[in-house]
């Protein structure tokens, strides 16, 4: 049998607490979800983790913020004019994945939205963005399309995690 326990309302596994359908009842105060960030890419963890935020999305009216971090790449590589057709790859790839994202979301028809791309760092860029709008929760994949990089200097997903100040969930 599964733990937990019913007070006038309904108990919920993804939070300790009481749900009464509009928030969590936890120790005397609500746990208000009003805005939840998805930094996404390219990998199916991220498609998941959309879902995921959707459902949450639609059953507390929140607004989604779907993001995706461009990490600069190093001038060192190529030249100029091979270092411009680089990022300008970069950009197109971003553009697609939030265009799919953003159909994604409307499909599902959570209609407070939002797709912003942004460079620079991955995890601090979704950790300020984070706030500067005042995001309640984080929802992202366990893994993203990183490489070998990821393994050597560990996760985005980690680093966002630890570094947050809101709650945050990874889904796999």
């Amino acid at each position: 049998m599964g733990g937990g326990f019913l007070c006038g309302g309904r108990y919920d596994p993804l939070k300790n607490g009481i749900s009464d359908g509009k928030g969590f009842q936890e120790r005397g105060h609500k746990l208000m979800i009003k805005k939840i960030l998805v930094p996404i890419d390219d990998s199916d963890h991220a498609r998941k983790a959309i879902d995921f935020a959707l459902d949450f999305a639609l059953k507390y009216k929140a607004t989604v913020y779907l993001i995706h971090v461009i990490s600069p790449l190093p001038s060192m590589i190529a030249e100029a004019d091979v270092l411009q057709k680089m990022e300008d790859n970069q950009r197109q790839l971003a553009k697609e994945i939030l265009e799919e994202a953003v159909r994604q979301v409307m499909k599902k028809g959570v209609g407070n939205f939002q797709s912003t791309m942004l460079y620079g760092d991955p995890a601090q860029g979704i950790i300020e963005f984070a706030r500067r709008n005042g995001v309640d929760m984080i929802v992202m994949g366990s893994r993203g399309a990183g490489g070998v990089e990821t393994l050597l200097l560990g996760s985005v997903s980690n680093k966002v995690c630890h570094m947050a100040d809101c709650t945050c969930v990874t889904v796999k």
